[in-house]
């Protein structure tokens, strides 16, 4: 019997109702990966709501945005469990400048990286941001994704890929850090130089760089900082 291996994904929310809906987007995605039936599915996810509810209803009858609410979603084979973590156990990476921050981590491995577009989708799903800016975003967010997961970290499942999600006023910023040992953004060749046509790196730097209002490199390249401006998406 071969040995089954664990993924673990974790999910920080504000303490806002508001936020509930995306720990059932996940879960949903998550799921489809089991063999659980439909019925089961939906059962598990109104379960997932209700844990979602009654952990932010236990900080008192006000809500509060700054105490963020962790959940651990492990995946081992085709079983599901998703539990509450102590914020002191497992916190946000990165201080922010924003109480309303949205933090997913991943396991290294390629086969979750679909859950950016699934978490970008429905934070901006209510935006002032086109259709045609959000899609922008979202290529961003998985190319990033995807260069941490498999470059950054190389795919090692004892590494983990943090994303952070910051909706403001007047812009959309991602954030995105690997445990890998970096690299120099002006020593990866341009895509668009002829002799290197045929190379694929540097492509998914360059399309977060085309999709995004400003893309950063911090601690020698394991974090990634992109933003959106609203004011700009308007004018495009």
């Amino acid at each position: 019997m071969g040995e089954r291996t664990e993924q673990v994904i974790t999910l920080s929310l504000p303490s806002s109702m508001q936020h509930v809906y995306l720990l059932k987007a996940v879960v949903t995605e998550i799921l489809k990966e089991t063999d659980f039936d439909e019925d089961t599915q939906e059962r598990i996810n109104l379960a997932a709501i209700e844990a979602g509810t009654n952990a932010i209803e236990e900080l008192g009858d006000r809500e509060d945005p700054g105490k963020p609410i962790i959940f651990r979603l492990t995946l081992t084979g085709g079983e599901l469990t998703i539990s509450t973590v102590d914020e002191s156990e497992e916190s946000t990476h990165k201080e922010s400048e924003t109480e309303q921050v949205i933090t997913l981590s991943l396991p290294s491995s390629m086969r979750h990286v679909y859950l950016l577009d699934v978490v970008v989708t429905e934070i901006l799903k209510d935006s002032d941001f086109a259709e045609e800016i959000q899609e922008q975003i979202n290529l961003a967010a998985i190319e990033a994704g995807t260069n941490a997961i498999k470059h950054g970290n190389k795919e090692d499942p004892s590494k983990k890929a943090i994303m952070q999600f910051l909706l403001d006023e007047d812009k959309f910023t991602i954030i995105i850090e690997d445990e890998g040992e970096g690299f120099t953004r002006k020593e990866v060749a341009d895509p668009l130089d002829p002799e290197n046509l045929l190379k694929s790196s540097g492509r998914g730097l360059f399309l977060m760089e085309a999709c995004m209002d400003a893309v950063t490199y911090e601690a020698d390249g394991t974090i990634i900082k992109m933003v959106k401006y609203k004011e700009a998406a308007v004018a495009q």
